[in-house]
């Protein structure tokens, strides 16, 4: 599990690592709080939310624009609790996040773009 920055012209790139969709997410929600603030508050809080799209991808999409729209609350994410993910004929996942609320951001994002968005994995055969 992790992230990696890598270069971009005008805007913020980001590699994540995780072995499963929850560390995928999790790997996502540090590398925008890494990025973003500079101070996290003692305080801690508990939101949930639920998100629903027709595909995979506009799950991710929705998810981290409604990560941003915390942050421009000035609220650091922390914790993601993946309580339910389902990709189907409707796709949705269900989760509580926990935040550091009036943290001190330093930098901004003003949205997650489908730029070079996609999935990939690494693969080993036994030969």
């Amino acid at each position: 599990m992790g992230y990696t920055f890598v270069g971009h012209t005008a805007d913020l790139g980001v590699v994540i690592n995780g072995e499963t969709v929850e560390e995928l997410m999790q790997s996502a929600l540090d590398a925008l709080r890494d990025w973003s603030f500079s101070h996290l508050s003692e305080e801690r809080s508990l939101t949930s939310f639920e998100i629903s799209g027709e595909t995979e991808t506009d799950l991710w999409f929705r998810l981290l624009n409604e990560l941003i729209f915390l942050m421009d609350k000035n609220s650091a994410p922390l914790k993601l609790n993946l309580r339910e993910y389902h990709v189907g004929r409707i796709c949705y996942l269900r989760c509580d996040l926990e935040v550091a609320p009036n943290s001190k951001r330093s930098r901004g994002i003003k949205a997650f773009t489908l730029h070079k968005f996609g999935f990939s994995a690494n693969l080993v055969f036994d030969v």
